[in-house]
């Protein structure tokens, strides 16, 4: 098994474990779907490798957040992010329901991301049994991821192929395209038709409009006498008398 394999396989862990604990808080099908991809495009990559990965990534991370309740118990739940996480009256709601449903809550808050977190961390700090937490998470390990890998371990392929061969069917079309609108604009030519808009690259290539000479400044004309301002006797200032 060489370096990079081993990689593979440690993403699919890890991710599955980072994302189990919220971080980032990201569906836990985003991850399954991660490990049945790599499995699937990857001829050196074993499924019967790669489904137990997958499934401990999961319980691994169930665990941790039961553990952590368990061991602060509810001075968990004073610290102001876990607050934000999960309100008080909120977690008060999951400890009574928890006596009631405690295995259905546990497999239902597993699709809720921002929810499941706190829901683990509740099962710990009311001293859930761990084996009954821990049997649930084996179910969903074994029956539930592993649905969902094989599942997605024949799709990723098909979308794979059916990526490819769109690709190479979207160049002949785009190419046909081209030669129809190309005999469209000739038929309009013949016709003398008004030509719709041509494409970017015509007018790129374009050549450039001759700028036009600046228009010669008008000659003058001949010059009109301005008449002057009329002088007579009336216009005289009045003499003084003395």
């Amino acid at each position: 098994m060489d370096y990079e394999l081993i990689l593979l396989y440690a993403s699919i862990f890890f991710w599955l474990y980072f994302t189990g604990l919220g971080v980032p808080p990201v569906p836990e099908e985003a991850g399954i779907l991660y490990a049945a991809g790599l499995t699937a495009l990857h001829d050196d990559m074993s499924w019967w490798v790669s489904w137990p990965l997958t499934g401990a990534g999961i319980v691994c991370a169930d665990a941790t957040l039961y553990a952590i309740g368990r061991f602060w118990g509810d001075r968990l739940f004073d610290l102001r992010w876990v607050r934000w996480v999960l309100k008080p009256e909120r977690r008060l709601r999951l400890e009574r329901r928890f006596h009631e449903h405690g295995l259905k809550l546990l497999m239902a808050a597993r699709f809720l991301p921002p929810l499941r977190t706190g829901v683990f961390m509740v099962a710990g700090a009311i001293r859930f049994p761990f084996f009954r937490f821990l049997a649930a998470d084996a179910a969903f390990a074994v029956v539930g991821v592993g649905a969902l890998f094989f599942f997605g371990a024949l799709l990723i392929p098909l979308i794979h192929y059916v990526y490819k061969q769109a690709l190479w069917l979207l160049i002949p079309a785009v190419i046909v395209g081209l030669v129809i609108y190309y005999r469209y604009l000739k038929k309009c030519e013949l016709r003398g038709e008004p030509v719709p808009p041509v494409s970017v690259v015509e007018v790129a290539m374009a050549p450039e409009a001759p700028i036009p000479p600046p228009s010669p400044a008008p000659e003058p004309g001949p010059r009109r006498a301005v008449p002057g301002p009329l002088i007579g006797p009336w216009t005289q200032p009045p003499s003084r008398v003395e």
